[in-house]
């Protein structure tokens, strides 16, 4: 049997589901990007890896348009994995899923871990700096396989587009000699294999793959960011810091809208002013952009990107500007997840502020028991499903566990059960007395 469940795998991994009762309007089980390299299968799911309770043993995937919940247990099989504890290791990554329904809830039967990366020969993969070196060389050429949406935002510097799910459509990116030096990389998935595997299909002779990819970059360097992305932070939908380094009086004539002036002399007195959140997205334009991209790198920000484009370069493609005196002032506010409910509104249902909520709280009981709100109400994750009748239809739901991932799981579940909710994404530490503090 198990053999029969493995000969499936394949070299895939991105994953498959289905939605929680069967009069539902089935969801696609398989995230977009899959779609073009696998072929979707009853009962399984490929996708990415979002949240793993170990408590409640459950974990949340992200097919790129809906989350599903998936239960585990002691007989669940683990494949290129050697723990559960070890799958928080993989967030953001590539599994698949094979599963069987038992009373409306999905349980696994096998948990792969996509690892198409074995299949590359030692000597084509490059680590953080062998890949620095290596795109020294003269002829080199470096490719990001991540989605035309990913590379828009941000990615290594001198790098190319070549898209793993459109390669048939950007192959004719590829050098025309096919023993030029090529290097891959995506998110440390499996695109950037999938990408090595079709170039070498087509003859190409010298392929390596940064096996960190764009995630370790980040950690470790700047990026570029490009107009398409710039101009969609600046309309309001993303939250960014957009720093001009221009001299004061030069900015005055005008600005990336939502700019703010910091001359690049001034940057490191004003370290402070820069936001508390690491994965803010930094974004440097004007002179010395590269040098102070690193400074923030130094000060550990991890999505520090430069704009290449001169501000007159942007003004002349009709992008949003303005004139004057702008904000001297840091302003970086992130935007919260959907179905969130904000620290201030949670805490005023605690005192009573809103009667007609009522707070769910989804841990076990055993941790209810150090410590829980008066008002609240328990039903663990795990036995959400198998309780919907006690959940009253007449009242505001609102979700909280103990760091925010088997909340934001809860309310998925009620989600596709027909039942609105909202969860409150940060950590709780309770005390005995019933006092609490949220993080």
């Amino acid at each position: 049997m198990m053999f029969r469940i493995l000969s499936l795998a394949l070299i895939s991994g991105l994953f498959f589901l289905f939605p929680l009762h069967a009069e539902m309007t089935q969801k696609p089980g398989m995230a977009k990007l899959c779609v073009s390299c696998h072929q979707s299968d009853s009962n399984m799911m490929r996708g990415f890896l979002e949240n793993i309770a170990l408590k409640s043993k459950t974990l949340q995937m992200d097919l790129m348009g809906h989350k599903e919940v998936v239960k585990f247990n002691d007989h669940t099989e683990l494949k290129n994995l050697n723990s559960f504890k070890e799958i928080r290791s993989y967030k953001g990554k590539g599994f698949r899923i094979h599963y069987v329904e038992k009373q409306g809830e999905k349980h696994a039967v096998l948990i792969t871990r996509f690892d198409i990366l074995r299949t590359i020969k030692p000597e084509d993969k490059l680590d953080h700096q062998a890949f620095k070196n290596y795109r020294q060389q003269a002829g080199v050429v470096v490719y990001d396989t991540r989605a035309p949406v990913k590379y828009q935002e941000a990615h290594i510097p001198g790098v190319k587009m070549l898209p793993a799910p459109a390669f048939d459509k950007f192959a004719k990116n590829l050098p025309e000699d096919k023993m030029t030096p090529v290097v891959f990389y995506c998110v440390g998935g499996c695109l950037s294999p999938t990408a090595t595997m079709r170039a070498r299909g087509l003859g190409y002779k010298n392929v390596k793959i940064y096996t960190g990819g764009f995630p370790e970059w980040t950690q470790k360097e700047f990026s570029v960011t490009t107009p398409v992305w710039l101009k969609k932070a600046v309309s309001g939908d993303i939250p960014h810091v957009l720093v001009d380094l221009r001299p004061k009086a030069e900015m005055e004539q005008g600005f990336i809208l939502g700019a703010v002036s910091i001359p690049f002399a001034e940057l490191a007195s004003r370290k402070a002013e820069f936001p508390k959140q690491k994965n803010a997205p930094i974004v440097f334009y004007g002179p010395d952009r590269e040098k102070a991209a690193r400074l923030a790198v130094s000060w550990g920000f991890k999505a520090v990107r430069i704009f290449p484009q001169t501000f007159d370069q942007w003004q002349t493609a009709k992008n949003p500007v303005g004139r004057g005196v702008n904000s001297n002032h840091i302003s970086y506010v992130p935007k919260p997840k959907p179905g969130t409910v904000s620290k201030t509104d949670f805490e005023a249902i605690i005192a009573g502020k809103n009667p007609s909520a009522l707070i769910l709280d989804v841990r076990n009981p055993d941790e209810v028991s150090e410590g829980r709100f008066a008002m609240s109400r328990n039903i663990p994750v795990a036995e959400l499903i198998h309780r919907v009748k006690e959940i009253p239809q007449d009242r505001e739901l609102v979700l909280h566990c103990k760091s925010g991932v088997r909340a934001e799981m809860a309310h998925n579940l009620l989600k596709d059960a027909g039942i609105k909710s909202r969860f409150l994404n940060q950590t709780i530490k309770f005390k005995k007395d019933g006092s609490y503090k949220i993080l």
